[in-house]
């Protein structure tokens, strides 16, 4: 829009230049006749000599235009030729975080060529001052790009996590950044400790296992096990508020290390970001699906307990084997579990069903 109304300025001016100028010079010989728009002689001599009148038309505007520079001036330098190179190059910038880059940095050098050539060879010092303020502009603009492209890295657990979790939904790394930012802690648990007890801890956070393996009971029966990348209270993230408790209890199995979220800050911080909402809940949902999945097999098989030397904190065995004959028990598809999830789960410790109780 800009160069169109200099182009209609310069053509409005150059018409305006060139009726001046023609009107001058006729002047003294022909005045226009507003019928006709022709010129004809003003005075009759009066000894009925002829006389000769040159009838002109209008020029056009085209031709006004085109004729105004009848004698083109030499080349300019070679900075003012360098600048318009690098504004070239900036249009072609390509519509990427990398393209953005590209064009900052062609529009500073343009900038600074076309500064340099009104310095030293124009003198020109408004020029200088507008070329001094593009390039001021230009590298602002830049910088903050380049900061916002920097790699953002992760610890390495963290970074296990947003690979098989996030990344596939294509969450950003600023994204997930965003995400951790509402992270409570890493809490490490030793074996046999204590997560959440059933019906005293608040469902107030939401937990992701980083490592290890964890429980879930209720009234002393186990239902599943949780395993690395698993949620460890992803069904009290749909319809359960803050202020109510756990109805499980949850143990770990070995030394492990759990990721913990502010629930309701976490949920503020997405609320804003209907993406990440969506993630989320998908993710959630797929968690309470595989709990689901496993607590109806493990419904399905009624034997099995954990004893109460356990909870109470005591070094004793976590799931009691039934005697032969006794049914498949609900530590064969516990069992099962562990060795879906990790195939050398057998190589830790192996279940011997004998005429006694076996511990695991």
């Amino acid at each position: 829009m800009l160069f169109l109304s200099a182009l209609a300025i310069g053509v409005i001016t150059g018409l305006q230049n060139g009726t001046l100028q023609l009107t001058a010079t006729n002047s003294d010989i022909a005045a226009p006749t507003p019928a006709m728009g022709l010129a004809e002689t003003s005075k009759v001599p009066e000894n009925n000599e002829f006389v000769n009148v040159t009838i002109q038309e209008r020029p056009s505007m085209w031709d006004l235009y085109l004729n105004h520079c009848p004698r083109w001036r030499p080349v300019n330098h070679v900075f003012f030729q360098v600048s318009n190179v690098f504004f070239l190059l900036s249009f072609l910038a390509p519509h990427t975080p990398g393209g953005l880059i590209w064009l900052r940095v062609a529009l500073i050098l343009g900038c600074t060529f076309s500064g340099l050539w009104a310095w030293s060879i124009e003198c020109y010092l408004d020029a200088v001052l507008w070329n001094s303020a593009f390039i001021i502009i230009n590298f602002i603009y830049f910088a903050i790009q380049f900061y916002l492209m920097r790699p953002i890295k992760f610890h390495k657990e963290i970074e296990e996590v947003y690979v098989a979790l996030f990344k596939p939904l294509r969450v950003s790394r600023r994204q997930f950044r965003r995400v951790l930012m509402c992270m409570r802690n890493v809490r490490h648990l030793k074996c046999h400790e204590l997560y959440a007890h059933e019906k005293v801890t608040k469902v107030d956070s939401l937990s992701l296992v980083l490592s290890g393996k964890l429980v879930v009971s209720q009234n002393q029966r186990a239902l599943h096990i949780v395993f690395p990348h698993h949620f460890l209270d992803s069904p009290e993230w749909f319809g359960v508020s803050t202020d109510e408790f756990f109805q499980v209890s949850i143990m770990a199995m070995e030394e492990s290390r759990v990721l913990v979220w502010h629930r309701d800050k976490l949920k503020l911080s997405i609320m804003s970001d209907a993406f990440l909402q969506a993630v989320f809940d998908h993710i959630l949902g797929r968690d309470v699906v595989h709990k689901l999945m496993q607590v109806s097999e493990t419904m399905a098989v009624s034997n099995g307990h954990l004893p109460n030397s356990y909870e109470e904190g005591e070094d004793k065995p976590m799931l009691i084997v039934k005697k032969a004959g006794d049914g498949p028990g609900i530590t064969a598809l516990l069992n099962r579990q562990l060795q879906a999830t990790d195939p050398n789960a057998w190589r830790l410790g192996r279940i011997e069903e004998t005429d006694h109780e076996t511990p695991v």
